[in-house]
């Protein structure tokens, strides 16, 4: 049976909801073996046949409220939660954006889940906090359109890449903006489960696999 790995997604405030409910949505409805996909789909799947289970933080364990109003109770706060060995870093408005950059815990807990875990990976402008946490130095990376600007010019020692969806770099991804979160989701999957289990997912959730736009 395929080791089963736990995916921790950060949220707060003005968080972009595809870009966190994308690659929640990707993870959770993988499974081991196609002919589990009718079986998971009623619900009937147990939490020990999956080979990702997928949980959702924020900094106290708080509610928040996504952009665009919607609320979401996440199950743990930095300090409580189990190990991971994938994290989710999404983004949101700049100004939600900004004002994680200059939340000292935040940053050090990003650090720290890239000193212990094997993949930290951001959507859209979550790249923005990979980067201020030090996790881009000499790195190549990519995010949102509206912000690719912003990224280059404030951190001249990432190597800001455009017009591609996602750009791997090795223990830390980057994706373009909201749904390229998804086909950085699915190529994870696929690095991991191999690329058939990348798109028996990608069928499950009616979505073209775009791995050629990785960079």
């Amino acid at each position: 049976m395929q080791k089963q790995r736990r995916v921790g997604i950060l949220l707060f405030d003005h968080v972009d909801v595809l870009d966190y409910s994308g690659p929640f949505e990707v993870f959770s409805l993988t499974v081991n073996d196609p002919a589990d996909v009718p079986k998971m789909l009623l619900n009937r799947i147990s939490k020990e046949e999956k080979p990702f289970i997928v949980y959702t933080l924020s900094q106290y364990g708080q509610q928040i409220t996504a952009h665009n109003g919607l609320k979401i109770q996440p199950d743990y706060s930095l300090n409580d939660h189990p190990e991971f060995d994938i994290v989710i870093i999404p983004g949101g408005p700049l100004t939600a954006v900004k004002s994680g950059i200059s939340n000292p815990e935040l940053l050090q807990w990003i650090a720290e889940q890239h000193r212990s875990n094997k993949w930290v990976a951001s959507i859209c402008s979550g790249a923005i906090l990979l980067a201020e946490a030090g996790l881009l130095t000499n790195r190549r990376a990519t995010t949102n359109w509206f912000v690719l600007d912003y990224l280059e010019n404030n951190y001249p020692e990432v190597e800001v890449l455009r017009n591609v969806r996602y750009v791997d770099s090795g223990d830390v991804m980057t994706s373009a903006g909201v749904s390229a979160g998804i086909d950085m989701a699915l190529y994870m999957v696929g690095k991991l489960l191999g690329q058939d289990a990348a798109q028996t997912t990608a069928h499950t959730i009616e979505y073209p696999y775009l791995d050629a736009a990785k960079a």
